[in-house]
């Protein structure tokens, strides 16, 4: 049996790329978007994303009428996005050539500073005080170093600004994106099922381990999503999406970490510490049919948290040692 979890997500800021009336099935590595579009005088012209998987796009005909012929070509430029984009990316080049360079400087104030420090006192006619000589050369290499990382600071954090602001501009002129034409005949106007995969859009498996006992443990999976559009339909399914297949869906409440399956696994070898903070040992064997994905886990014993670990995944009949809170 294979879980999937379908919401109807209200509170979540919308994500450009899909609209308010897509179903969104989402992968462990990718996403199925879906979307009914009205025909007018038996053609649709829409905007695909940048991402879009290969040969994934699909167009099909509802309530009678045949698609004649479908035609995707890559998407018009926008001249004045096109000269934001030139702009951002000649910004972006200068900044990462500047970074290489604070960094070549680094090296050599660095290199200079150990030097200094390392110099034996020798006192000559020409250097009568050795030692304020070496001090004054190492406070002179330290001060360079200092500058050198203050700059190396404030271009690291224009870099990551001018690379959010390209990543924008793209994203809003779908810059690498294509635009599917679509022709029906047998029917002038009515509605298509468009459907593609794309990459950009995944889940996080998260979960919650609690033992109530010494035998067994309740193990909730939860799905960490990302941020879609007011009104999308979505289903999670805990697959990669080659291994995806026919699902069930089940609907839920949007909710924050939304479950989508749980387990009872037994548990052996429970080990407790005491000192200086409360923790925990155990081992569990997955008895369930599903894989479990690996993620991140929080441990529960007796209602008490005690803290996070990293769960790596149990494939069916697989056990696992884990430790958590220490």
């Amino acid at each position: 049996m294979r879980f999937v979890l379908v919401f109807c997500l209200v509170c979540l800021p919308a994500v450009r790329a899909l609209a308010a009336d897509s179903a969104v099935t989402i992968y462990l590595d990718g996403a199925r978007v879906e979307r009914i579009m009205p025909v007018v005088k038996g053609y649709l012209e829409m905007s695909l994303p940048a991402d879009m998987q290969g040969d994934s796009f699909r167009a099909r005909p509802l309530g009678g009428g045949v698609v004649d012929r479908v035609e995707i070509v890559p998407a018009r430029s926008n001249p004045k996005q096109d000269k934001v984009l030139v702009q951002l990316t000649e910004r972006k080049e200068l900044l990462q050539d500047r970074l290489k360079a604070l960094e070549t400087r680094e090296k050599i104030f660095t290199a200079a500073a150990k030097s200094q420090s390392g110099k034996a006192p020798r006192k000559t006619k020409n250097n009568p005080e050795p030692l304020a000589t070496i001090r004054q050369g190492t406070d002179f290499a330290i001060a360079q170093l200092e500058a050198v990382y203050q700059a190396r600071r404030k271009a690291e954090k224009e870099l990551k600004s001018v690379e959010g602001r390209l990543e924008l501009v793209k994203r809003e002129g779908n810059v690498g994106g294509s635009v599917a034409r679509i022709w029906l005949v047998g029917k002038k106007s009515g509605r298509v099922s468009i459907s593609y995969l794309v990459s950009s859009l995944r889940w996080v498996p998260s979960y919650d381990f609690r033992l109530n006992g010494e035998t067994e443990a309740t193990v909730s999976l939860r799905a960490s999503l990302p941020r879609l559009p007011k009104g999308a339909a979505v289903a999670v399914v805990p697959t990669i999406v080659a291994e995806g297949g026919e699902t069930a869906p089940v609907t839920v409440n949007a909710v924050p970490l939304p479950r989508v399956a749980a387990y009872r696994l037994p548990v052996e070898k429970v080990l407790s510490g005491v000192y200086p903070q409360p923790s925990l040992s155990f081992s569990c064997r997955n008895v369930s049919q599903q894989k479990l994905p690996a993620g991140e886990a929080v441990c529960y014993r007796g209602g008490e948290y005690l803290g996070k670990m990293m769960f790596q995944g149990l494939a069916p009949g697989e056990s696992g040692q884990y430790v958590c809170g220490r």
